[in-house]
Protein backbone atom coordinates (compact mmCIF):
# COMPACT_ATOMS: atom_id res chain seq x y z
CA UNK A 1 0.00 0.00 0.00
CA UNK A 2 1.14 3.49 -0.66
CA UNK A 3 1.93 5.98 2.03
CA UNK A 4 -0.97 8.18 0.92
CA UNK A 5 -3.49 5.37 1.41
CA UNK A 6 -2.06 4.52 4.83
CA UNK A 7 -2.21 8.18 5.86
CA UNK A 8 -5.82 8.51 4.62
CA UNK A 9 -6.98 5.39 6.49
CA UNK A 10 -5.13 6.45 9.65
CA UNK A 11 -6.64 9.93 9.46
CA UNK A 12 -10.17 8.57 9.02
CA UNK A 13 -9.71 6.20 11.97
CA UNK A 14 -8.36 9.02 14.14
CA UNK A 15 -11.28 11.28 13.19
CA UNK A 16 -13.81 8.55 14.02
CA UNK A 17 -12.12 7.97 17.38
CA UNK A 18 -12.18 11.69 18.20
CA UNK A 19 -15.87 11.95 17.28
CA UNK A 20 -16.77 8.91 19.41
CA UNK A 21 -14.76 10.27 22.35
CA UNK A 22 -16.45 13.65 22.01
CA UNK A 23 -19.91 12.05 22.09
CA UNK A 24 -18.95 9.96 25.11
CA UNK A 25 -17.72 13.03 27.00
CA UNK A 26 -20.83 14.97 26.04
CA UNK A 27 -23.01 12.34 27.69
CA UNK A 28 -25.46 11.82 24.84
CA UNK A 29 -26.67 8.22 24.63
CA UNK A 30 -25.71 6.46 21.44
CA UNK A 31 -28.51 5.96 18.98
CA UNK A 32 -29.19 2.47 17.77
CA UNK A 33 -30.77 -0.79 18.85
CA UNK A 34 -30.05 -0.33 22.55
CA UNK A 35 -32.77 -0.90 25.17
CA UNK A 36 -34.09 2.22 26.86
CA UNK A 37 -32.69 3.03 30.27
CA UNK A 38 -34.82 2.72 33.37
CA UNK A 39 -37.78 0.51 34.21
CA UNK A 40 -40.40 -0.30 31.59
CA UNK A 41 -43.48 1.89 31.54
CA UNK A 42 -45.65 -0.87 32.99
CA UNK A 43 -43.38 -1.32 36.03
CA UNK A 44 -45.08 -0.57 39.31
CA UNK A 45 -43.47 1.80 41.77
CA UNK A 46 -44.72 1.29 45.29
CA UNK A 47 -43.35 0.37 48.69
CA UNK A 48 -43.40 -3.36 47.88
CA UNK A 49 -40.78 -2.75 45.19
CA UNK A 50 -38.20 -1.33 47.60
CA UNK A 51 -35.83 -3.33 49.76
CA UNK A 52 -35.02 -2.65 53.39
CA UNK A 53 -31.69 -1.03 52.52
CA UNK A 54 -33.46 1.75 50.64
CA UNK A 55 -31.66 1.14 47.34
CA UNK A 56 -34.92 1.43 45.44
CA UNK A 57 -35.14 -2.18 44.29
CA UNK A 58 -36.02 -5.43 45.97
CA UNK A 59 -33.53 -8.20 45.45
CA UNK A 60 -34.26 -11.21 43.28
CA UNK A 61 -33.55 -14.42 45.13
CA UNK A 62 -30.68 -16.38 43.56
CA UNK A 63 -31.42 -19.48 41.50
CA UNK A 64 -29.74 -21.65 44.14
CA UNK A 65 -32.16 -20.37 46.78
CA UNK A 66 -35.17 -20.84 44.47
CA UNK A 67 -34.06 -24.43 43.78
CA UNK A 68 -33.70 -24.99 47.53
CA UNK A 69 -37.25 -23.77 48.14
CA UNK A 70 -38.57 -26.16 45.48
CA UNK A 71 -36.49 -29.09 46.80
CA UNK A 72 -37.73 -28.57 50.35
CA UNK A 73 -41.27 -29.17 49.10
CA UNK A 74 -40.77 -31.66 46.22
CA UNK A 75 -38.45 -34.58 45.48
CA UNK A 76 -36.76 -34.44 42.10
CA UNK A 77 -33.75 -33.31 40.13
CA UNK A 78 -33.60 -29.79 38.72
CA UNK A 79 -33.42 -30.08 34.93
CA UNK A 80 -34.25 -26.52 33.85
CA UNK A 81 -34.55 -23.05 35.34
CA UNK A 82 -35.12 -19.59 33.96
CA UNK A 83 -36.40 -16.16 34.88
CA UNK A 84 -39.64 -15.22 33.15
CA UNK A 85 -42.04 -12.31 33.22
CA UNK A 86 -45.23 -12.88 35.21
CA UNK A 87 -48.53 -13.83 33.64
CA UNK A 88 -51.19 -11.11 33.70
CA UNK A 89 -52.84 -12.80 36.71
CA UNK A 90 -49.50 -12.96 38.56
CA UNK A 91 -48.76 -9.33 37.71
CA UNK A 92 -52.17 -8.35 39.11
CA UNK A 93 -51.09 -9.98 42.41
CA UNK A 94 -47.97 -7.76 42.48
CA UNK A 95 -45.45 -10.28 41.12
CA UNK A 96 -42.68 -8.64 39.11
CA UNK A 97 -40.55 -11.59 38.00
CA UNK A 98 -40.87 -15.39 38.14
CA UNK A 99 -38.40 -18.24 38.64
CA UNK A 100 -39.68 -21.08 36.46
CA UNK A 101 -38.17 -24.43 37.48
CA UNK A 102 -38.58 -27.94 36.08
CA UNK A 103 -37.96 -30.95 38.31
CA UNK A 104 -37.61 -34.53 37.06
CA UNK A 105 -39.15 -36.91 39.60
CA UNK A 106 -38.10 -40.49 40.40
CA UNK A 107 -41.03 -41.69 38.25
CA UNK A 108 -39.64 -39.60 35.37
CA UNK A 109 -42.47 -37.08 35.54
CA UNK A 110 -41.66 -33.40 35.01
CA UNK A 111 -42.97 -30.84 37.48
CA UNK A 112 -43.29 -27.21 36.45
CA UNK A 113 -42.81 -24.91 39.44
CA UNK A 114 -43.28 -21.13 39.31
CA UNK A 115 -41.95 -19.07 42.23
CA UNK A 116 -42.11 -15.34 42.88
CA UNK A 117 -38.49 -14.34 42.17
CA UNK A 118 -38.50 -11.75 44.98
CA UNK A 119 -40.32 -13.52 47.82
CA UNK A 120 -39.88 -17.20 46.90
CA UNK A 121 -43.63 -17.82 47.24
CA UNK A 122 -45.09 -20.65 45.18
CA UNK A 123 -47.26 -19.30 42.37
CA UNK A 124 -48.01 -22.52 40.47
CA UNK A 125 -47.02 -26.18 40.55
CA UNK A 126 -48.14 -28.47 37.74
CA UNK A 127 -47.29 -31.89 36.34
CA UNK A 128 -48.03 -35.59 36.63
CA UNK A 129 -46.90 -37.32 39.79
CA UNK A 130 -47.23 -34.18 41.86
CA UNK A 131 -48.64 -35.96 44.90
CA UNK A 132 -45.93 -38.64 44.90
CA UNK A 133 -43.17 -36.05 44.59
CA UNK A 134 -44.50 -33.89 47.43
CA UNK A 135 -42.39 -34.13 50.59
CA UNK A 136 -44.11 -34.83 53.87
CA UNK A 137 -43.37 -32.71 56.94
CA UNK A 138 -39.99 -33.81 58.33
CA UNK A 139 -39.08 -35.70 55.12
CA UNK A 140 -35.36 -35.03 54.54
CA UNK A 141 -34.57 -37.30 51.59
Amino acid sequence: MSNRLIMAVSGAAALALILMLGLALRGDPPSGPFPPKGPPEHARHDERDHDERGTGERQIIPLREAAGIAHRRFRGRLIAARLKPPTPAERARGVGLVHELKLLTARRDVLLIRLDARSGAFLEVAGSGLTEARRKTGDDE
